[in-house]
């Protein structure tokens, strides 16, 4: 990253935090941090940092309205999950009410929430002080108890450590917290960024301080906002705050002609050692891991029951790669895919492809039609003649 570039960061930085109150958790956030960190550091494991889940924009100091995004934080519930089982220490940043490691399979069986479908599935035990939960669904509940066992070992062998978030300045605090912790590491840390993060914000000086009120202040009859830029603090984490570290970060884009350059300008701005970059409509059977040395697509297999599972072997073969070379390189098992300077014909043939799957049974009978059609027609000739 350019000097200049990395000293306007820092100086953007420092102002924001200057500027924005510490949330009053940190303090001891810090510590649990300190501590979770130390155990990993004494046996010799990994830690991942995975961020998860979307972050509100508050609109009052006495926060009652915000604007929030439609994250559910289900790829980083199942990536934690998959490092934790891979031998990874996992700090989990996450917003609270987000889709859960381990937790996920209960939500998925039963119910995502805490409500009247989720009772549906808990039963009085008979003894009358106990509860049972049980699903119809016999092969979730044997997923949903080899969770629960997951979870229960992963917490005993200090395998996991949560840290929650709401707002984009207690995640912005928090990850601070975190990369200051996890920097003594070096490489053996890996930061795999797939929280929603907001580009947007009201900076605390420019807030209300108690609920904006629903009678019109206007003539007009409208409400108007005037939202900033939030600092750019990717390059800083990159080179500053946890510089040996591996990094990860995630693209979703809607439109997928500038995908590749999206993630490409992650790689070449802020030093990211893989981008995995996706489409809103195939995320959860598609992405493109990209490096700086080239990409490649990588699609659910047929068996597996997400992505996740292969993303994650694969983005744990890269990391094990670097700590041995220092140089980020994409696992020789996964087929290397031509670098490309624009997709501008993808996005059409998938359109034409989607036409064809979806009208495949008409399509089908027209052309059996047709070839009927000939076949009768030769006869009659023949026949004729």
């Amino acid at each position: 990253m350019e000097p200049a570039k990395l000293e306007a960061q820092r100086q953007r930085a420092d102002a924001y935090f200057t500027a924005t109150p510490a949330p009053a958790s940190l303090e001891e956030t810090a510590t649990s941090l300190a501590s979770f960190v130390a155990h990993q550091t004494t046996i010799g494991r990994c830690v991942a940092v995975v961020t998860s889940g979307g972050t509100t924009i508050p609109l009052e100091k006495n926060t009652v309205r915000f604007i929030d995004n439609f994250s559910t934080g289900s790829r980083g519930a199942a990536s934690a999950e998959y490092l934790v089982k891979l031998g990874y220490a996992v700090i989990f940043l996450h917003r609270p009410g987000c889709v859960m490691p381990f937790a996920r399979h209960f939500q998925k069986s039963m119910s995502h929430n805490m409500d009247l479908a989720f009772l549906n599935h808990v039963d009085v035990a008979k003894d009358g002080k106990s509860m049972e939960i049980s699903s119809a669904d016999r092969v979730q509940q044997a997923r949903c108890i080899d969770a629960l066992k997951s979870y229960k070992q992963a917490m005993q062998q200090t395998m996991l450590c949560p840290v929650a978030f709401v707002s984009v300045d207690e995640y912005f605090f928090a990850l601070r917290a975190i990369a200051a912790a996890v920097k003594p590491l070096g490489e053996r840390a890996m930061f795999y960024l797939a929280a929603a993060v907001s580009d947007f914000y009201i900076p605390v000086s420019e807030m209300v301080e108690h609920k904006i009120q629903s009678t019109p202040a206007h003539a007009d009859d409208s409400l108007t906002l005037t939202l900033q830029h939030v600092p750019k603090l990717l390059g800083l984490l990159r080179y500053e705050w946890s510089p040996e570290a591996f990094y990860v970060s995630f693209k979703l884009e809607t439109d997928v002609t500038i995908l590749r350059q999206k993630a490409l300008s992650s790689i070449s701005n802020y030093g990211m050692h893989l981008v995995v970059a996706n489409e809103l409509k195939t995320r959860f059977h598609q992405v493109w891991l990209i490096t700086g040395d080239g990409d490649t697509v990588l699609e659910k297999p047929e068996d597996d029951p997400d992505i996740e599972l292969s993303l994650l072997n694969a983005v744990a073969d890269m990391h094990f790669t670097y700590l041995a070379t220092h140089h980020a390189q994409l696992p020789k098992a996964l087929p290397r895919v031509p670098v490309r300077s624009s997709y501008t014909w993808e996005a059409p043939l998938r359109n034409i492809q989607a036409t064809l799957n979806e009208h495949k049974a008409e399509i089908t009978g027209v052309l059996l039609g047709g070839m009927i059609s000939v076949l009768i027609s030769m006869l009659q000739r023949r026949m004729l003649s």
